[in-house]
């Protein structure tokens, strides 16, 4: 199966190696630091039920995105289109170099992927919804382009991230029209969740994206969390820091015994029920 349309091969080659920086900070708009602070900005500090779904969202389209590789196994464009590590400029070469350090199959995009459920999830709860939409449609337009000026993804992946993107958003809105939020957006999580460990039951990366479905779930379920958001402020930034540093000691097994699915979905699940019971400690002050 061919996904090439000369997108990819005519992009990739407009890029000379000295601006291949600015392509590298595009493509990190869908790194991890940046989409966690986005899921924990709207459920700390704007509204609680949303931030879940996001949180919920981005996991499921994580997951399933990885499922999706599996099954089509469809390989990324030459390395032909791609500059060499050499001539990239110090410091991105490293980052460059790790990023085409990859065996994933091309379709669809992760970083596409991940930036549409993240942007477009926050976008779609926002109070002035059409002006962040607008913002999200240009943050993934550049996370999304710049895998094909990168030469490590064909159009047709970038497209397929922002389908299933929008599928697992509007799956996800409308079941917590239906059901209420968030028991609507984790029955989707769930059912996502248990289709890509079915798919990759050995993936550490699938588990743990399992597990944040199942620590919001728990953590919905079983604790009495405040509906009012946080006030920005010293006070809270220190809640905040307190439960990013929880969530972080969770992780420290990992680098004692190395990752497993076992361990990678414990400590998924444990960091991120601390993130989410956070509110529930207000009054206790």
């Amino acid at each position: 199966m061919s996904r090439s349309v000369g997108v990819a091969e005519f992009l990739s080659g407009l890029v000379p190696p000295e601006a291949l920086p600015l392509v590298l900070l595009a493509t990190m708009l869908a790194e991890a630091p940046i989409v966690i602070a986005i899921v924990l900005g709207r459920y700390w500090f704007r509204e609680r039920a949303a931030g879940m779904r996001l949180a919920i969202v981005v996991a499921t389209a994580f997951a399933l995105m990885l499922a999706l590789k599996h099954e089509f196994a469809l390989a990324r464009p030459p390395a032909a289109l791609r500059a060499p590590v050499e001539a990239v400029p110090v410091p991105f070469d490293e980052l460059y170099r790790d990023l085409l350090d990859t065996d994933e199959s091309g379709f669809p995009s992760g970083h596409t992927t991940i930036a549409a459920a993240a942007f477009g999830g926050a976008a779609l709860d926002a109070e002035n919804r059409r002006r962040w939409l607008g913002v999200a449609v240009v943050l993934v337009a550049l996370a999304g382009g710049s895998r094909l000026f990168l030469g490590v993804h064909y159009l047709a992946d970038v497209a397929g991230g922002i389908a299933l993107a929008a599928g697992v958003i509007a799956a996800a809105h409308l079941a917590d029209r239906w059901l209420g939020a968030p028991k609507g957006s984790l029955a989707v999580g769930s059912a996502g969740a248990l289709l890509s460990v079915a798919v990759l039951p050995g993936s550490t990366e699938v588990v743990a994206a399992a597990g944040v479905v199942v620590g919001v779930g728990l953590m919905w379920a079983s604790v009495d969390l405040p509906e009012d958001p946080w006030t920005p402020s010293v006070d809270t930034a220190e809640r905040a820091l307190g439960a990013v540093g929880v969530a972080a000691v969770a992780a420290t097994p990992i680098l004692f015994v190395g990752a497993n699915p076992v361990l990678a979905f414990v400590v998924s699940t444990v960091g991120t029920s601390a993130v989410v019971v956070a509110p529930a400690f207000d009054d206790l002050d």
